[in-house]
């Protein structure tokens, strides 16, 4: 039996705007469907936005539940029963054996209850793991007090009794109860799931998490250089750090380990960490939020960019996007693409959370020129391995829609010749 395609995809998620890397991808692969000829119903917790994609959307005009009361969000965010009856509508009247269901994201708004409503089309569902939220109760593999990667295994009994939460004790109390919720209502431990994950490493923290591995596939995500043509790193000086001002991205220790080597760190981003920034570290130039427009006028100057994250980040965009323009990064060995940037000489690793390793691997880069170009020329060289096009990410999905629908018919045959048998009998 050869592949099929499907003849309409739900693609499901907790916002219809460009807010953080899933909503993006999310929207985006709406669209790149919607241009292959697919119907598309984009099902989404929050209010229509300008950015919605260019598909049928359903909003449910929900809040984050970080802009609930604590009462609403510990209510909605285990069980949002608005969303589960929308679902199951949607599912009733317009199921075929032909759709799909894409989730990309259910923990700001729509809450397990959405598992509940996809039970009865499981074989259909494709979960994307654009974080760890279906292995890990925090959603990290991280312990965000100490800010460090979590060794632990998730919902062990060590787990459970770390507080490892970024607002209290109470709140992992609440994530680990949502995380048993969620597996009771669609379990990934006991059976396989349809999961898609953007590196292959996440694989290892899914097998940890006791994860059933059978139908897990690799996809990596789309992205675009940031630059249209490639730079010259060797001929520039200033290191540049890109991302969100939380501690859990080590924006303290990319301006620590700039100090350490008497570089200037230039600092694209905001949040609660620019205060800190600018009082403690008023040598680093801190740009604050930019366009991708504004962001190509600055990263021209960059002689490489540093991603600290002290967490396992599972794809890394900004690094993939700087090695798409010829620049060098300096990256984390926790994050998931440090093995990639080191064997494709793309630059440097150094030990997680640690300031000395990355101020010496700041300081290697300094002062030698022939290895920025060397480097440059193997990011321009290799950088199409690490990510996909738009237009290849979307191929991909309608490869592996296409690969559910077939297991999925498979299914359905054994089972009506089971029921067959047992009739018989």
């Amino acid at each position: 039996m050869t592949d099929r395609r499907p003849d309409r995809v739900v693609i499901i998620n907790d916002r219809s705007a460009k807010v953080g890397g899933a909503s993006n991808l999310a929207i985006l692969s709406a669209d790149l469907l919607t241009r292959a000829g697919i119907a598309v119903t984009y099902f989404a917790g929050d209010t229509s936005s300008d950015e919605r994609p260019a598909a049928d959307t359903i909003n449910l005009g929900g809040e984050t539940l970080l802009q609930q009361s604590k009462l609403s969000a510990l209510a909605t965010g285990l069980y949002n029963k608005k969303a589960y009856s929308a679902l199951s509508d949607l599912i009733d009247q317009g199921d075929t054996h032909s759709t799909i269901y894409h989730v990309h994201g259910w923990s700001k708004i729509l809450s397990p209850s959405i598992f509940r409503a996809l039970q009865g089309v499981r074989q259909r569902v494709v979960l994307h793991a654009h974080d760890y939220f279906l292995s890990c109760p925090n959603g990290g593999f991280a312990n965000y007090r100490t800010n460090e990667v979590c060794k632990l295994s998730p919902m062990s009994m060590a787990c459970l009794t770390t507080q490892c939460d970024k607002r209290g004790y109470h709140e992992k109390v609440w994530r680990s109860a949502r995380h048993m919720l969620r597996e009771q209502l669609f379990p990934v431990r006991q059976m396989p799931a349809n999961i898609v994950i953007v590196h292959q490493r996440m694989r290892d923290y899914f097998v940890r998490a006791g994860v059933h591995t059978k139908d897990i596939e690799t996809i990596a995500n789309p992205a675009e250089a940031l630059l249209s043509m490639p730079a010259s790193p060797w001929q520039n000086h200033d290191f540049f750090f890109i991302g969100r001002l939380e501690p859990e991205k080590g924006f303290e220790d990319a301006a620590r380990a700039a100090r350490l080597a008497g570089v200037r760190l230039r600092v694209i981003g905001d949040g609660a960490g620019r205060g800190l920034l600018e009082e403690k570290y008023p040598e680093c130039i801190v740009h604050g939020w930019k366009t991708k427009d504004e962001i190509r006028k600055l990263v021209g100057d960059a002689r490489a960019v540093i991603i600290s994250s002290r967490v396992p980040e599972p794809f890394g965009l900004v690094a993939v996007e700087a090695i798409g323009s010829g620049i060098p990064v300096i990256m984390p060995d926790a994050a998931l693409l440090a093995t990639d940037v080191a064997q494709r000489d793309c630059g440097l690793t150094f030990h997680t959370g640690n300031t000395q390793s990355l101020a010496a691997a700041i300081t290697r880069l300094i002062g030698d020129d022939d290895l920025i170009r060397r480097m440059s020329a193997n990011c321009l060289r290799t950088a199409g391995s690490l990510a996909h096009s738009p237009d290849a990410w979307g191929q991909a999905l309608l490869g592996l829609y296409g690969r559910v629908l077939t297991r999925a018919d498979k299914e359905t045959v054994r089972t009506l010749h089971t029921a067959t048998a047992q009739a018989v009998a």
